[in-house]
């Protein structure tokens, strides 16, 4: 079984399914030594409650399991070095609160949530997370959400302010939501050249001009606080992490320029 460990070590995740990529953060976790068993269960519950789920193409599939996107970001976060356990299943988790809350109320937490306000059954799930991973992935997850939409009509602009705004302060001074923000940024921006295909210009030139601020967010943040930043993870994590804060705001540049 030690042989195994090497299988998937070099594989670029762009390249890997769902499948592959459990396994292999399965073996990083254990190499770790985190708790497999708590691992396992949040990969499980995120699995559950994004089944159905779709995300935009990888390679040559037009559409792929929406669970893909916290599987990468949760290998990814390993292969930078990362060995604190509560990071890794933030994680995992970090979609479920922001896209399946009713599915996790309705599996997870008991009672009648139709006359809650949004707010207060996102508190339920947070409180949920808590109690089965810990309230320091519970934390983070929390910071990783979004925040709900109002009611009233924005334009795409102030609705990209809103976004820059909350990954701001989401970021400040954090550490550990620095590195699970930059996660899932990676995935959505870093990776938005593997979407410009043809039938999708409009969409990858808007998020090109949406995630352009947010880089730059980001690589001042990085400075700010890069010693607490840098002890999260490996050296050669750093090293990465150094890279993607000039080549995701370089690749932002190009697309916004081609599409937008």
């Amino acid at each position: 079984m030690a042989g195994m460990n090497t299988l998937f070590a070099e594989t670029p995740l762009k390249e890997m399914d769902p499948s592959a990529l459990s396994q292999a953060i399965m073996h990083k976790a254990a190499a770790a030594g985190m708790d497999l068993d708590r691992v396992a269960e949040a990969i499980d519950a995120a699995t559950y409650l994004h089944l159905g789920q779709t995300r935009a193409n990888r390679g040559p599939f037009a559409r792929t399991p929406y669970i893909e996107h916290p599987l990468r970001g949760g290998l990814r976060v390993l292969r930078w070095g990362v060995t604190a356990e509560h990071i890794l299943l933030a994680i995992l988790l970090h979609d479920v609160v922001e896209d399946c809350l009713e599915r996790l109320l309705a599996r997870f937490v008991p009672g009648d949530h139709s006359g809650l306000d949004i707010q207060s059954k996102r508190g339920l799930a947070y409180a949920w997370i808590a109690s089965r991973f810990g309230a320091g992935t519970a934390r983070i997850v929390d910071a990783l959400t979004n925040p709900p939409g109002g009611a009233e009509q924005k334009t795409r602009a102030e609705k990209n302010t809103e976004y820059l705004l909350h990954v701001r302060l989401a970021v400040t001074d954090d550490a550990e939501v620095f590195i699970g923000k930059l996660i899932d940024f990676d995935d959505n921006a870093g990776g938005l050249h593997h979407n410009a295909v043809p039938g999708n210009e409009k969409m990858v030139g808007r998020l090109a001009v949406k995630y352009g601020p947010v880089a730059d967010v980001f690589a001042m943040e990085f400075v700010r606080n890069a010693d607490a930043i840098r002890a999260l993870v490996s050296e050669d994590g750093f090293a990465t992490i150094t890279t993607k804060m000039t080549s995701i705001k370089g690749r932002l540049v190009g697309l916004a320029a081609q599409y937008a």
